[in-house]
């Protein structure tokens, strides 16, 4: 009798022994999963605030790019920087010319910067085309966008159902003037009626990619025009020391257009094709031998292709006087590492003013990508 509990005491010793070494075990399996979660979420953890901390250093990277064209600007005109002024080129044939300043790869700590500067100036004014106080339609700028998006290769009917819409898109409902003023155009109860509806602007652009909201533009349209248009610039001179072919172009054409419908010369031929192209190509050349072509020069060029047209006196009111712009684009990007590379890109608008004799700079524009 005794042995047979004895015997039951050594089983169920056994028995809670074997109990014991299961839940160690399954101790053990749990405290290694626990460890090894452990060390993957602290290395994730170090990966991820390495991560943090690069793209915050490729971002101040990117702002110091930002403020180096802010302070040479200041410092002096950009237009006299030809020596590392360049060309960009698009697939249209008339983008020669497109000035620009580029600066890729500069070492900045322990990355580098890449900055691109384009005179807002090189490009037609959005803005312009409908005048501020007066809601009156410029004649000159209205031109302007009419041969550059001819030739720009946009068809002609987009054309015309884009700039009449933009002409409502920034009218404004001013006492005594008319607003939505152009018939053929989309108006506000247009945009109202739409399945997804908005409100039309009655103001002026914000940015270019704005015009994609305004109805005859879409995004084949859109790509062919964004490089060759602006929202920038207070007013909607040009500036010839820097703008590329096809706007030469479209403001020689502008030229011997009267601002103000009704006004002018009736009589006044208008500008051919061939000697807008001749006057534009004259004017890139000139600028490799002396890169600012104020007003003067260009009046001489255009003399020398036509003198008996109106083009040199109208190019008084479509062109910059000094040859040197106040408004520029800028786009600079960060980067950190090798292998791949953490990049921050800032795009900038800066604005150069002058005070008392004194040259000053500010951002009017800042954006983070």
């Amino acid at each position: 009798m005794q042995r047979i509990e004895q015997t039951k005491r050594l089983r169920k010793q056994d028995s809670e022994k074997g109990i014991v070494l299961v839940i160690v075990i399954i101790i053990v399996a749990i405290l290694t999963i626990l460890v090894a979660d452990l060390i993957y979420f602290t290395q994730i953890d170090r990966e991820i605030s390495g991560n943090t901390t690069d793209e915050v250093k490729a971002r101040y990277i990117a702002k110091s790019g930002v403020h180096v064209a802010a302070g040479t600007l200041k410092a002096q005109p950009l237009e006299d920087l030809d020596e590392i002024a360049s060309t960009l080129a698009t697939s249209s044939d008339y983008s020669s010319g497109f000035w620009a300043i580029n600066v890729p790869f500069f070492p900045v700590g322990d990355g580098t910067v890449s900055v691109t500067v384009i005179d807002e100036r090189a490009k037609v004014n959005l803005n312009a085309l409908v005048d501020d106080s007066s809601n009156r339609v410029d004649q000159q700028v209205l031109v302007e966008l009419q041969e550059l998006f001819k030739f720009l290769e946009v068809d002609e009917s987009k054309s015309e159902r884009f700039i009449a819409s933009l002409t409502n898109w920034i009218d404004k409902p001013i006492e005594g003037a008319q607003n939505d003023q152009d018939s053929s155009g989309a108006n506000a109860d247009f945009y109202s009626s739409q399945k997804n509806a908005y409100i039309i602007k009655n103001g002026s652009l914000d940015t270019v990619q704005e015009i994609r909201l305004i109805d005859g533009m879409d995004e084949e349209f859109f790509n062919k025009i964004k490089d060759f248009v602006t929202v920038y610039p207070r007013d909607k001179k040009i500036n010839f020391s820097t703008a590329p072919k096809v706007v030469i172009m479209a403001a020689v054409k502008a030229s011997t257009v009267p601002a103000i419908e009704g006004q002018g010369n009736p009589d006044t031929e208008d500008v051919t094709d061939d000697s807008a192209e001749q006057i534009a190509d004259e004017i890139i050349a000139a600028r490799e031998e002396e890169p600012v072509i104020d007003q003067k020069k260009a009046r001489e060029i255009a003399t020398g292709v036509d003198s008996t047209s109106a083009i040199s006196a109208g190019l008084i009111g479509v062109l910059v006087n000094s040859g040197y712009s106040d408004t520029f684009s800028v786009k600079s990007v960060g980067s950190l590492g090798e292998a791949n590379p953490t990049k921050r890109i800032i795009e900038a608008i800066l604005m150069k003013t002058n005070e008392n004799n004194q040259n000053k700079v500010e951002i009017i524009s800042w954006k983070e990508l």
